[in-house]
């Protein structure tokens, strides 16, 4: 795989994501969150994992492998999934995009070798039930495919001077092709416009340069992978290393508009409808620290206390540069799950911490106020 070209290689710092070597630190992590908050970020992504499936019951087979309806979209949409397992808790999330005669499923949390693998082993399972599926193929797009991600409230108008104006209308949670070969998909876990690019891999670094010589002009700044990471601390973003070892549960994670219960028959089904008509003992929201005292530190799995009752437990923390404040993600018992609650103390090695409960995201983006129609970064001092 090639790298993409960047300033000062010699400095970056690299990582290891679903077995791909990219760029992890780039930046530093203030002008990468404020690029991504006020101007634009880019950001190799090439760690998805992207498989394009095709045949008559294409559709049939990912409605029966992934949590959301794949009815609801036509050709040049796509969807927010889950993929679930047998007891109803997370797999992995994912992408759908309807292509005409066939789709993509692709996972910022999976490789194209085990989103394949998972789609086999599934089919597989059904053909042993009788279960008949017409599949044409099953095919890894990577690693001659890569994905770039442009993001912030300015992004669709670098991404116009390359692709055309079409993009400034293309609506969320819908694609086109801007060449043969290369997708661009507005999507976003993070609340700011956002554009996943993903294509040929010669087209896309082609891309790259292209937008690099915008980079003054738009003051687009280059990103790792955990540059990221406060990002996604202020939204509700899924991520297994951070989740998994408090719950996969979607219902406890409040992931539950991912999730449609009444279409034809999906794997964990049962077990989700079970859950949600019993109800979870647990869930997830924000925490705002009050007054972070100064030397103090939360760790993960803090432990989460109302008078001398254990509540919840800490999930992560970290700094809102925007609120220049520290937040946390916590998991309480269902019963204390509430926002705007200032009663409960985290427990830590430095003493305790008080906090108020909150929804989650934690910000109002600019991305919410900004107008492709009317606005441009290019004149926002006017």
């Amino acid at each position: 795989m090639k790298y993409f070209e960047m300033e000062n290689k010699a400095n970056v710092l690299f990582g290891e994501y679903n077995g791909v070597t990219l760029p992890k630190r780039y930046t530093n992590e203030h002008e990468a969150y404020f690029s991504v908050r006020n101007s634009i970020l880019m950001t190799d992504f090439s760690h998805y994992g992207m498989v394009k499936i095709s045949g008559e019951d294409a559709w049939r087979l990912l409605n029966y492998l992934i949590s959301a309806d794949i009815s609801s979209i036509r050709d040049e949409q796509l969807l927010y999934t889950l993929l679930l397992d047998k007891a109803g808790k997370i797999i992995s999330d994912a992408y759908v995009l309807c292509d005409n005669e066939h789709y993509f499923l692709i996972s910022e949390w999976m490789n194209s070798d085990a989103i394949c693998q998972q789609i086999k082993k599934v089919l597989d399972k059904q053909d042993e039930r009788g279960e008949c599926y017409q599949i044409d193929a099953i095919a890894s797009l990577t690693p001659d495919w890569r994905m770039i991600c442009l993001e912030g409230p300015y992004a669709w108008e670098i991404l116009s001077e390359i692709v055309g104006m079409d993009i400034i209308g293309l609506p969320f949670h819908e694609f086109m092709y801007v060449d043969e070969d290369v997708i661009t998909m507005r999507v976003g876990k993070h609340g700011e416009y956002c554009y996943h690019i993903m294509g040929d891999e010669e087209k896309l670094m082609s891309i790259w340069r292209h937008l690099c010589t915008l980079s003054e002009k738009f003051d687009l700044k280059i990103g790792g992978v955990d540059d990221l990471k406060n990002i996604r601390l202020e939204n509700p973003c899924w991520e297994p290393q951070v989740i998994n070892p408090f719950s996969r549960c979607p219902i406890e994670l409040q992931m539950q508009w991912a999730i449609s219960y009444d279409k034809d028959v999906f794997i964990g089904q049962d077990a989700i409808k079970q859950r949600a008509d019993n109800g979870v003992d647990q869930k997830i929201v924000g925490a705002r620290i009050i007054n972070m005292p100064q030397n103090a530190a939360i760790l993960q799995g803090d432990a989460i206390y109302y008078q001398n009752e254990q509540i919840g437990v800490v999930i992560q923390v970290g700094y809102s540069f925007i609120l220049k404040e520290h937040i946390a993600r916590i998991l309480l018992k269902r019963e204390f799950a509430y926002v705007d609650i200032d009663d409960y103390k985290i427990k830590t090695a430095y003493g305790d911490i008080d906090f108020i409960t909150t929804s989650i995201p934690f910000v109002n983006n600019l991305s919410l106020i900004i107008n492709p129609t009317e606005d441009s970064y290019l004149e926002r001092h006017q």
